[in-house]
């Protein structure tokens, strides 16, 4: 419909986004979720090119999720789905910016990491994290890492935890869907094996389809920010 009926972190309700940007730009304007639309470049030139079916994660501000099954979006009955992020991981949990508790967001995102990353600093002004970033107002996404690669046990703490909870909601994804491939994106995972190898740990012992012949293959993401871009483009060719 070109209508962006809610979104959470934008704070949109029933915004007719398409036709504001048709009406500026006088051209046919194609509207869609930014996860899904990366989701779709990555099944068609990244990461899952050739898979019939795959699940692509964006850890960033949230946590975005996108399904392609058979080159498509699968969006749901009413475009609402594929909200990956919103799956509950811990049942009252830390609040959501949707208004529910314990949402996979909350405890997974980029902005997630950050927030568990200044509490433990608090919480330990011994760690080595304090000279990594000098003040609160600097942590970023990386901070917890560098302070794991310098021997801090606080940041390997942080860190643990944070894949864990990661983990957790990509074993619930595998375990819906069982895509031919899962790749996740995001500015974390320039962290590379570091990130990679604990997760695969985690799925290949929790899954339940560890004894299946074929298993969902995880991986990087490999378009970074172009991948949206790409999927975006070929939203009008489908």
């Amino acid at each position: 419909t070109g209508i962006v009926e809610y979104s959470n972190n934008l704070r949109f309700e029933n915004l007719p986004l398409r036709d504001m940007h048709s009406g500026m730009l006088n051209k046919d304007v194609y509207i869609e979720n930014d996860a899904n639309a990366a989701a779709l470049g990555e099944a068609l030139a990244g990461a899952a090119k050739g898979a019939q079916s795959c699940v692509c994660i964006t850890l960033g501000t949230g946590v975005g999720g996108g399904i392609i099954i058979n080159g498509k979006i699968y969006g749901g009955f009413n475009f609402a789905g594929a909200e990956l992020g919103h799956i509950v991981i811990m049942v009252d949990g830390e609040m959501c910016t949707c208004g529910r508790k314990g949402c996979w967001e909350a405890y997974a995102s980029a902005t997630a990491l950050i927030h568990q990353t200044r509490e433990a600093m608090v919480n330990h002004p011994e760690s080595a994290m304090w000279k990594i970033a000098e003040d609160l107002d600097h942590v970023d996404g990386r901070t917890a890492f560098d302070g794991m690669r310098a021997g801090d046990a606080v940041a390997k703490s942080v860190v643990d935890t944070y894949i864990k909870y990661i983990a957790c909601g990509l074993i619930n994804v595998i375990n819906i869907f069982q895509p031919e491939v899962l790749c996740i994106g995001g500015g974390i995972c320039k962290e590379g094996d570091t990130l990679l190898k604990p997760l695969e740990a985690r799925i290949c012992h929790e899954r339940y389809s560890k004894y299946s012949t074929h298993q969902t293959r995880l991986c990087v993401a490999q378009l970074g920010n172009d991948a949206g871009i790409i999927g975006a483009a070929f939203l009008g060719e489908l």
